[in-house]
C-alpha cells in the first residue's frame, strides 16, 4: 500500500477508535475499503452503489468527508446503502479512475460514484457542503438499493426458482423470478433473477415452434394443440412469452375445425388433471363426453384407451357384488 494512503487510512481509523463524533450502531454500520476489488465484488452482490473518494493524508476536506461517512449518525441511513473506496490519489488505482471515468477539475478530493452495474452518475472535485442531501440524490439516481434481509430473500428466492427451473416447473420458476426480479435494482440476485426469465423465453420460443410444428403436421395435430396448451399454463404469466402464445393459440384456433380441435384437446387435459388427482369417476366421465362427441378422431382414440385402463382399476377396486374389494374381504360378520 502506498505510504499517503496509509497514513490517510490510519488516521481515519484512529479517529474513529478515540470516538471523535457519534459512534454508528451495528445496524448502521457503513462499508468503508481500501481494496478495489473487494469493494467491487460488495457493490455488485449487493446493489448498493460505490462511491469512490480519491484524497490524500494532507487533504483536510478528504479526511473529513471520509470521517463523517464514517460517524455522522444523521448521514449513516444513506451512507450505509453505498460501498465507500478511499483511494490515494498518488496511486497507480486512481490514475486508472482519471482514464476511465469522467471527473471535473483536478483538486482533492475528487468524488465519483458508480451504479452497481458500472455506470457512472457522478465525477466532480471537492466534497459537498451537504453530505446527507448529497447521498440522498445519488441514491435516487442509484436505483433501488435492498436492504440485507430483502437481499436474503431475493437470493433464497432465486436458489427455490432455479430448482423449479431443473424440475421443468416453468410455472412456478417464472413466479418465483418475477418477485425476484424487481425492477430498477443492480443488485447481482436481481440480473440472475432475469437471466432466468431469459432462460424461460428461450424456452418457450423452443417450445412453440416445436407445437407450430405439431400442428402443421397430419397425424399430430391433437398432440401439438396440447403442447400449446401446455406452454399456455408454463408460461402464462411470463411478461415477453405470455403474448407470443396468446398470439399463436388466436392464430391456431381460428377456423371451426381449429377451433374444434382445440375444444378436444382443453377437455383432454381437464381428464388428464382429473386423473392425476386420482378423481377416477369424474376422469372417466370426462373421457366417455370425449368419446361421445368427437367420434373417430385422435382425441376418441385416446378417450377409448383411457377408459379401457381406467374401468380395470375400478373393477379391481370392487366386490363382484359391487362392495369395494377390502370390505369384501373381511367375509361377512361373525355370529
Amino acid at each position: 500500500m502506498p505510504r499517503a494512503l496509509c497514513l490517510f487510512v490510519c488516521l481515519l481509523t484512529l479517529w474513529t477508535t478515540i470516538g471523535i463524533g457519534p459512534r454508528l450502531a451495528a445496524a448502521e454500520r457503513v462499508h468503508v475499503l481500501i481494496d478495489q476489488e473487494q469493494a467491487v465484488a460488495l457493490t455488485r452482490r449487493t446493489g448498493r452503489p460505490l462511491l469512490a473518494i480519491g484524497g490524500t493524508v494532507n487533504c483536510v476536506y478528504c479526511v473529513r468527508m471520509a470521517k463523517q461517512l464514517e460517524t455522522d449518525e444523521s448521514v449513516a441511513p444513506a451512507a450505509a446503502k453505498f460501498v465507500i473506496l478511499k483511494i490515494d490519489t498518488g496511486s497507480r488505482l486512481w490514475r486508472e479512475w482519471r482514464d476511465k471515468y469522467d471527473m471535473d477539475g483536478d483538486g482533492v478530493p475528487q468524488v465519483v460514484i458508480l451504479r452497481a452495474d458500472g455506470k457512472q452518475i457522478y465525477g466532480k472535485t471537492g466534497a459537498p457542503a451537504d453530505l446527507k442531501a448529497f447521498l440522498e440524490q445519488s441514491l435516487a439516481d442509484a436505483g433501488i438499493v435492498l436492504s440485507s434481509a430483502e437481499l436474503a430473500d431475493r437470493e433464497k428466492l432465486l436458489r427455490e426458482a432455479q430448482k423449479h427451473l431443473k424440475k421443468k416447473d416453468y410455472a412456478k420458476a417464472t413466479e418465483l423470478g418475477l418477485e425476484c426480479a424487481q425492477d430498477d435494482c443492480h443488485a447481482a440476485v436481481v440480473l440472475e433473477a432475469r437471466k432466468l426469465l431469459d432462460n424461460l423465453d428461450d424456452r418457450a420460443v423452443v417450445g412453440l415452434k416445436e407445437a407450430e410444428r405439431k400442428l402443421a403436421s397430419r397425424d399430430k395435430t391433437l398432440d401439438g394443440a396440447l403442447a400449446l396448451l401446455d406452454l399456455e399454463a408454463a408460461f402464462g404469466e411470463h411478461p415477453s412469452a405470455k403474448g407470443r402464445i396468446q398470439d399463436a393459440l388466436a392464430r391456431q384456433s381460428e377456423g371451426e375445425e381449429k377451433s374444434n380441435l382445440f375444444t378436444q384437446a382443453r377437455q383432454v387435459r381437464e381428464a388428464q388433471r382429473l386423473e392425476t388427482a386420482k378423481q377416477r369417476p369424474e376422469a372417466i366421465s370426462v373421457w366417455k363426453q370425449i368419446l361421445e362427441n368427437f367420434p373417430d378422431t385422435p382425441a376418441a382414440a385416446l378417450a377409448t384407451r383411457r377408459l379401457t385402463d381406467l374401468e380395470k382399476r375400478e373393477s379391481k377396486g370392487k366386490s363382484p357384488a359391487g362392495k369395494p374389494a377390502a370390505e369384501a374381504a373381511k367375509g361377512p360378520p361373525g355370529n
